[in-house]
């Protein structure tokens, strides 16, 4: 991992760019230095640099999953994520809708990194339903209440209760703890279910990081649902894009809110790592600097 720096300041050193991984050969695992993930029940989240889409590889302990895999293109930066953490087999990906943002990079991944389990909330696409049978993975269809073991971690499912037809608002939400630290993931969840999830983290601590839903879009992020989930850090996983993501008044409301905003369009790869005892530090492969300006030329 790259130079890092104690979540109390969250003013980490920016690390060099990581290189691009050819699509062949698969990269080859490095061995994690000691006292990393691989080595202690420390957890790492590292949000993958895929552009306009979402992409997040999580390590805790020996275990390993994917949230998502970027849109199609992307598998280099997610593969070249998992071999920098030492992966060598996925145990589970966690699919938060059927976008093609979500899951273009998916079918690749999952045929070379033959997941144990994947969890959705509906029907796969026909390539990764295809991919996945050929993976010999479990499919597991998980609603609001699940509870599943990520290492050391606990992911709980906050959304969805049942399936709208709607792919965003159906996203699958997971609320992961992890010594003590709190990590909320969105995909693109809005309208009822959005507010359903903030209602349900006004009960807890505040969200320590929160993955931004609909990559900032206009459609998510309310100030209800801020003020309910009070994030400390957000994370936009956005690229160039026509759609004007992230909207300037969703990073707006984030700042008002008091979150630290990044986007991985301005700072790259952002990776988290929570030790055992709870110390968090966080590393970028581009820019540190947070978004302050809630403008369209401030996120980039």
């Amino acid at each position: 991992m790259n130079a890092t720096t104690a979540a109390a300041s969250l003013s980490p050193t920016p690390g060099p760019s990581p290189a691009r991984t050819p699509k062949t050969p698969r990269p080859t695992p490095t061995a994690p230095p000691a006292g990393s993930s691989a080595t202690s029940g420390a957890t790492t989240v590292a949000f993958v640099d895929v552009g306009q889409g979402d992409a997040t590889v999580i390590k805790s302990g020996s275990w390993a999953g994917l949230i998502d895999g970027g849109p199609a293109g992307s598998e280099p930066a997610v593969e070249a994520a998992l071999a920098k953490l030492g992966v060598r087999r996925l145990n589970a990906v966690v699919v938060s809708h059927m976008h093609a943002d979500h899951t273009g990079g998916l079918t690749r991944i999952v045929s070379e990194w033959r997941p144990r389990t994947a969890y959705v909330a509906g029907t796969p696409t026909s390539a990764l339903a295809g991919a996945l049978r050929g993976a010999g993975t479990t499919v597991v269809q998980v609603r609001r209440g699940a509870t599943v073991r990520f290492g050391a971690a606990q992911a709980k499912v906050l959304s969805p209760a049942g399936l709208s037809g709607d792919p965003n608002s159906d996203s699958v939400v997971l609320r992961l703890d992890a010594s003590g630290k709190s990590f909320l993931f969105t995909g693109d969840c809005t309208g009822p279910n959005e507010a359903v999830v903030g209602s349900i983290c006004a009960r807890g601590p505040p969200i320590f990081v929160l993955k931004v839903a609909h990559h900032g879009s206009r459609y998510s992020t309310t100030s209800s649902f801020l003020a309910h989930t009070r994030p400390r850090v957000a994370v936009i996983s956005v690229g160039p894009n026509s759609y004007g993501h992230p909207r300037p008044a969703t990073v707006g409301r984030l700042l008002a809110g008091g979150s630290r905003v990044y986007t991985t369009w301005r700072n790259g790869g952002i990776t988290f790592r929570v030790s055992a005892g709870g110390a968090m530090s966080v590393s970028f492969s581009r820019s540190s600097v947070p978004v302050k300006k809630a403008t369209a030329a401030g996120v980039r």
